[in-house]
């Protein structure tokens, strides 16, 4: 299944509403999975956009797919992760 297609079903099942968030990257994970990041078309501005990342099951047999994981985000959430994610032999 291609990253089209995957959009299309998440859209088509009603997990991720394409009038409301526009999908900016797709990446496809070796054991079965995808990632993929929207941004919001409604919420947020051009400087302070709103994103939604998708972990989710690509299961080609019955051309599905499952969503795994979801979180919405803005730049700041990232920039505070980043800071706070140890390095390696760091740690609290």
């Amino acid at each position: 299944m291609d990253a089209r297609e995957i959009i299309k079903v998440l859209d088509e099942k009603g997990e991720v509403s394409l009038e409301t968030w526009k999908p900016l990257s797709v990446k496809k994970n070796g054991d079965g999975t995808v990632d993929i990041l929207y941004k919001n078309l409604h919420v947020g501005t051009d400087d302070d956009p709103v994103f939604l990342w998708i972990y989710a099951n690509v299961v080609d047999d019955e051309w599905d797919v499952r969503v795994l994981e979801r979180i919405t985000f803005q730049k700041e959430d990232l920039a505070w992760l980043i800071r706070y994610i140890p390095k390696k032999g760091e740690g609290l």
